[in-house]
């Protein structure tokens, strides 16, 4: 075992840390959040929001594991954040020297995997980290990676917000008791008000100024003494149609206190403006709250990169399903078309060329095949090294499941052909189709996948895989759907394995619009 060294900057990235307040405070459902959705993409039993303090890692939150902390010395963490622009990805600790040792590979719990996106403050400091540990070997795919780094981001943007959020706790705290102060000797009030950060103004029952401070004088560009005396929305006319003109309306006429923001456009500054009715007229405090709104701007955004990557694992229905209602996901789908695509001939061919350019390849061709996905409105399902797997009918039901998948089949095979020229390559595609009723769901406690399951999906793969190269073979079942409106040559019987002798087809192409008004009749 190798315990890491200290950073060169340890003092600095301490003080970081502590700066956060963070350390030994009770567990909190924002961070949680987040821990449970880096469990649940990265399918693994443990997920820690690890914190790297001089001594120890503290966790902050925590899925699957029931210590609270662990020795510095022995932190994978502790060298996650040597490299605070890099994951650190452990596929296997027995086999890392720096890892086969370590009491917490060698005993409980028994650390196989370990993936940490370190948690990097926006000065630079690398404070802890994300992690997905599991007590396997194990691999995570890219999208995986990325998800994890992202969401070690929205931590930091969490521990951000909570500092803001304290201070605008003592700013509130403040205000309250600026209020208390408004009861108090004029000289007290005056001292305070002028003294004080948020900008404060104060008109009479005919919206007349009779107090402006400081800073509402600056907001407001004009000097108090010009203000004095003048009715409100006379000096400031274009704010008469604005939600300002609304809230302090309703809160004079039903003497109740209002809290809003409002974009300020000639300062170009978010506003929050809490208005304050009594018998003398209304106390308008507002405070420059741009900040806040352009981190929360950011951390919308951060949670829009966060679904993107959901989607690019799950259909969207079944994605919304899982945010709303966590459990198992399983239908029965009575009718689908299931179509399965294999490169012929390609682990052959991929011998001979680089693994980038056997990656570029593969990426060129499924890349097409997804937005033929997309254009038919199906859905994959996954690649399996150089097969493609589509569905129509799934998740969301269609009666023209099969026509679908069969205008996708022809459309693969013209595009293997223009991909052809394209790549100056010579691939072939085998092309399988089936249909019948299905068993679809989530499943897996390491990676999860929507994925499929019946006998329609096991006769789909077969028709592949004892097709011929560059035709679609269907079996009898998708040909008697298909039959009124595309061309099919009949193979006959033939040996199926698992299936016993089977009558299959192969789709040669679309019936003109005579030949399906011939057929129909």
């Amino acid at each position: 075992m190798q315990s890491a060294p200290l950073p060169s900057n340890e003092a600095d990235r301490l003080k970081a840390l502590n700066h956060y307040n963070i350390l030994d405070t009770d567990a909190e459902g924002a961070f949680d959040d987040l821990t449970a959705l880096a469990s649940y993409i990265c399918g693994t039993p443990i997920a820690l929001v690890s914190l790297v303090d001089t001594n120890r890692q503290w966790f902050k939150s925590k899925v699957g594991l029931g210590a609270t902390e662990t020795p510095r010395e022995i932190a994978f963490c502790s060298h996650a954040i040597l490299n605070p622009n890099e994951l650190l990805v452990i596929p296997n600790a027995m086999e890392d020297d720096r890892f086969a040792g370590n009491p917490l590979v060698t005993s409980d719990p028994n650390i196989r995997f370990y993936a940490g996106a370190p948690l990097v403050t926006p000065e630079g400091f690398p404070i802890g980290t994300l992690c997905a540990i599991d007590t396997v070997p194990r691999h995570l795919t890219s999208e995986q990676l990325e998800a994890l780094r992202t969401l070690g981001r929205q931590v930091i943007s969490q521990m951000e917000l909570r500092i803001n959020y304290a201070k605008l706790k003592r700013a509130q705290l403040r205000q309250k008791q600026v209020e208390a102060k408004l009861r108090s000797s004029d000289e007290q009030i005056v001292n305070f008000l002028e003294g004080m950060s948020d900008a404060f103004f104060a008109l009479d029952p005919q919206w007349r100024f009779t107090y402006v401070n400081y800073k509402a004088a600056q907001f407001l560009q004009r000097e108090p003494e010009e203000l004095f005396g003048k009715n409100f929305w006379e000096e400031y006319p274009d704010l008469v149609n604005s939600v300002f003109y609304k809230e302090s309306h309703e809160a004079v006429s039903k003497q109740v206190g209002v809290t809003f923001d409002k974009y300020y456009h000639p300062l170009k500054v978010w506003l929050e403006v809490r208005a304050f009715p009594s018998h003398d007229g209304i106390s308008v405090f507002f405070h420059d709250i741009t900040k806040r709104k352009q981190m929360e701007s950011a951390l919308r955004k951060e949670q829009k990169k966060t679904d993107s990557l959901l989607l690019n694992i799950l259909p969207e229905a079944i994605a919304d399903r899982l945010k709303h209602e966590p459990g198992v996901i399983a239908d029965k789908f009575e009718k689908a078309t299931i179509l399965f695509a294999d490169l012929v001939n390609f682990t052959q061919i991929s011998t001979t060329m680089s693994a980038t350019k056997l990656v570029y390849l593969l990426n060129e061709i499924f890349s097409t095949f997804d937005q033929l996905t997309d254009k038919h409105g199906l859905e994959k399902i996954k690649t399996i090294g150089d097969a493609y797997m589509v569905v129509g009918g799934i998740p969301i039901e269609r009666p023209d499941h099969a026509e679908a998948i069969a205008e996708m089949a022809l459309d693969m095979l013209a595009a293997i052909q223009e991909l052809n020229v394209k790549l100056d390559s010579n691939f072939d595609i085998r092309i399988g189709i089936n249909s019948g009723p299905v068993v679809a769901g989530v499943i897996g406690t390491k990676k999860f996948i929507y994925d499929l399951w019946g006998n329609a999906v096991n006769t789909a793969s077969r028709m592949e895989s004892h097709g011929i190269p560059g035709s679609i073979q269907v079996s009898f079942y998708t040909y008697d759907l298909l039959r009124d409106k595309y061309e099919f040559e009949e193979r006959g019987l033939i040996e199926i394995k698992g299936k016993g002798e089977m009558r299959t087809y192969f789709m040669t192409g679309r019936k003109t619009e005579g030949e399906m008004e011939i057929a129909g009749d």
